[in-house]
């Protein structure tokens, strides 16, 4: 499912948080491939890295301790560790992982000598909004009145650049915007939503839609930062726009099963939600969607521009029928599906 390597770099020892994500774990395959040394860093599930050759190293973001073992002998870090959420954050805890987190790396990396950070953002940090303007590397950050996940996100950055430049540690930070494709173990929300698409289990498609990228062209270019990325620079990892219904059309491309074709508009989505929240609360399922997820498709920005990431890292994108199909295969060479 990998394309060979071109114009890799030198053989490093590199430590990758949040390792048994979605992005992270493709990230360790991808330095696997290209001859570089791992220690795979996840907190409690280690399940989408038992296939690799890597060092597994458990703790969390939150404990210093932690991070200082996990850095000792590294060249790179790449900071994958993160709490994505579509429903607020009532605890506390996806702020304080997504901001704590990458001081405590910081800091760890400083005390152990690391060469460079590389820090996976999103392109949720950032306003969607208006769509009249470009989607690039100099959007403004969210802020505190914004969801709590893409607030902690645009935090998290700015808790970085705001260490940038005191000690000898680079920083390049990677926005990758809606990943897709294999290797996707817990799944993710999209993966699972994918899932839901062959299974029948949506109904109607909500409207809206959202960039997205190969999992896979989204760790290539985090890898190919690790010597080609400027120090202190933001790259955008975009794919393409495909609105709901397009993605539906293309998951019929791919499996033949029949997807849904009937699009609710915003303003009855948004009425249905105390009903779909009290079917919730009486089944204890997860809610199908919420305000943050309809907002997130109604707002996702049509034009993202990878362009700087395409000149300096080499950034490149495949096409969706493609994602989808390897999705699918890893799926059901997994028995997940039949």
């Amino acid at each position: 499912m990998f394309s060979p390597p071109t114009d890799a770099a030198p053989p490093m020892q590199v430590a990758v948080t949040g390792a048994s994500g979605h992005i992270g774990n493709v990230v360790c395959r991808v330095l696997l491939e290209q001859g570089h040394r791992v220690r795979a860093f996840y907190n409690a599930d280690d399940h989408a890295l038992l296939d690799l050759d890597v060092e597994r190293v458990q703790g969390n973001v939150l404990v210093l301790a932690d991070l200082l073992r996990l850095c000792a002998g590294c060249d790179v870090v790449v900071n994958c560790a993160a709490i994505i959420s579509v429903h607020g954050d009532p605890t506390g805890i996806v702020y304080r992982t997504n901001t704590e987190g990458p001081r405590n790396i910081h800091a760890a990396a400083v005390a152990k000598g690391v060469k460079r950070l590389l820090h996976i953002s999103s392109v949720h940090a950032v306003t969607e909004l208006p769509h009249s303007i470009p989607y690039n590397e100099a959007r403004p950050y969210k802020t505190r009145s914004d969801y709590a996940y893409d607030h902690s996100k645009a935090m998290g950055e700015q808790v970085l650049f705001a260490e940038h430049g005191k000690d000898a540690l680079e920083l390049v930070v990677l926005r990758p915007s809606c990943v897709v494709g294999p290797y996707d173990t817990k799944p993710s929300k999209m993966g699972a939503a994918l899932l839901d698409f062959l299974r029948g289990n949506v109904p109607v498609l909500p409207e809206g839609g959202y960039d997205m990228v190969d999992v896979r062209d989204a760790a290539r270019s985090i890898v190919a930062a690790i010597t080609k990325g400027r120090n202190g620079g933001i790259y955008v990892l975009s794919g393409k726009y495909y609105s709901m219904k397009e993605l539906a059309q293309a998951v019929q491309r791919v499996t033949g099963k029949r997807t849904p074709r009937r699009v609710l508009p915003y303003g009855l989505l948004k009425a249905l939600l105390p009903f779909v929240a009290l079917w919730s609360w009486i089944t204890g399922a997860p809610a199908r969607f919420n305000i943050e997820s309809i907002d997130a498709l109604r707002n996702g920005h049509p034009n993202m521009d990878s362009s700087k990431a395409q000149r300096e890292l080499g950034h490149t994108t495949r096409p969706l029928d493609d994602t989808l199909r390897d999705f699918y295969q890893w799926q059901k060479e997994r028995g997940v599906i039949n």
